[in-house]
C-alpha cells in the first residue's frame, strides 16, 4: 500500500506508513530474559562490591586522617612542652652561669696546670681534692658529651649532698688516681645546695 501523505493546518506534512516496517518487535524467549537477569544481577553485584569497596576504603582514610590529627595534636603538645622546657633551661643556666662565676677558683698548681681530663679509665670512684690537697669527696658519675667529660658528679664527704662539678675546673692526676678541683671547698658545698 502506497504511504499517505496528510496536511496539517496546510504547513506540514506527514507521512504515513503501513505495512511490516512497523510490525512490533517479538517478545524475548525465556532462555534471554534469563541471561538478561543474570547480565543485570551481574553489573548489581559488581555495583554493590564496589560500593562496599569504597566505604571501607573510606573508613580506613577516615581512620587514617583521625589518626594523623591526634598525631599532629600530640606532637604540637610536645612541640610547646619542649619550647617551655627550653626557656626554663636557658633562664636556669643562665642563672647557673652567673652563679658559678661568683665561686672563687684557687691557681693550679704547676705540676697540674696542663692535666686536662681526657680518659674516663679510673674516674668512677676516684678521690677529689682541692688544689690545696684537702679531698673533699670522690666521683659518682660521668658527664660525656661526644666523647669527653663533661663534668663529674661529686659526692661530698661528711656532708650528704652531690655537686656536679665541670671539666673546666677538674684536673687529673693518673699516677695517684686523684682528681683535683680548682674550687673552693666551702664553695662546693654551697653549690649542692644550688637549685635551678
Amino acid at each position: 500500500m502506497p504511504p499517505k501523505i496528510l496536511s496539517l493546518s496546510g504547513a506540514f506534512a506527514v507521512l504515513l506508513c503501513t505495512g511490516p516496517a512497523l510490525a512490533s518487535q517479538p517478545d524475548s524467549t525465556p532462555a534471554e530474559q534469563a541471561q538478561t537477569q543474570q547480565l543485570n544481577q551481574g553489573v548489581s553485584n559488581s555495583n554493590a562490591a564496589a560500593d562496599a569497596q569504597n566505604t571501607e576504603k573510606s573508613a580506613v582514610y577516615q581512620a587514617q586522617v583521625n589518626r594523623y590529627q591526634e598525631q599532629l595534636k600530640v606532637y604540637r603538645a610536645s612541640q610547646a612542652n619542649y619550647q617551655e622546657r627550653a626557656a626554663a633551661y636557658l633562664a636556669a643556666r643562665d642563672r647557673y652561669i652567673a652563679a658559678h662565676a661568683r665561686y672563687r677558683r684557687g691557681m693550679w698548681p704547676a705540676s697540674y696546670d696542663q692535666r686536662l681530663i681526657v680518659d674516663t679509665n679510673d674516674l668512677l670512684g676516684a678521690n677529689v681534692a682541692t688544689v690545696h690537697g684537702k679531698v673533699v669527696g670522690h666521683v659518682v658519675e660521668i658527664a660525656l658529651i661526644s666523647g669527653h667529660v663533661s663534668a663529674l658528679r661529686v659526692s661530698l664527704d661528711n656532708r650528704a649532698a652531690d655537686v656536679w662539678v665541670e671539666a673546666p675546673d677538674l684536673r687529673f692526676d693518673a699516677d695517684k688516681k686523684l682528681v683535683m678541683t680548682n674550687l673552693d671547698r666551702h664553695d662546693l658545698y654551697l653549690m649542692s645546695h644550688d637549685t635551678y
